[in-house]
């Protein structure tokens, strides 16, 4: 008999065309699918996206762009409790270099190669590695502040799952 997951723990099956699927349930009691060829590939992707769930880093929004995460976070989220001053500097650092480079990327797309080639650009053009610090802390606090919308890890992902900078 098969064994059975507990409330939460997600769901697995096959399906008719060979495909397995993992799925679970979001805070708005929509589910999140995730495909696979192997059970053990969805089993992995299920862990991960469990794990994500737990620590409120899931993106959950089916399109969410980049661009339209930060610019909530940024006017709903963080502006009521930051200075005029501190907010024109997000407002710049995001409109000028983050929105240009990653704006456009979905969030559940978005890939640590992407934002390493972000830095690395940055870097090319003359930008310190004060302000790649900078910029890194951005969509860090925005994650912080923002856990349920949460940007995908891979900002602050080194490989090792780690925050960093």
């Amino acid at each position: 008999m098969a064994k059975q997951r507990g409330h939460g723990e997600g769901t697995i099956y096959h399906r008719k065309d060979g495909r397995w699927v993992a799925s679970i349930t979001l805070e708005n009691r929509k589910r999140k699918y995730f495909y696979g060829e192997t059970r053990k590939e969805v089993q992995e992707k299920l862990k991960v996206a469990l794990h994500e769930q737990q620590q409120g880093t899931l993106a959950t929004g089916p399109k969410q762009t980049v661009k339209q995460f930060l610019d909530h976070w940024l006017e709903e989220v963080h502006k009521p409790n930051i200075k005029q001053g501190s907010y024109v500097v997000y407002r710049i650092k995001i409109d000028k270099h983050i929105l240009p480079a990653l704006g456009h990327v979905q969030l559940q797309k978005l890939t640590a190669q992407q934002v390493q080639a972000f830095y690395a650009r940055k870097i090319k053009e003359g930008y310190s590695a004060n302000f790649i610090h900078l910029a890194h802390g951005i969509p860090r606090d925005a994650q912080r502040d923002d856990g349920k919308r949460a940007i995908k890890s891979v900002f602050f992902e080194q490989g090792k799952g780690r925050e960093t900078g």
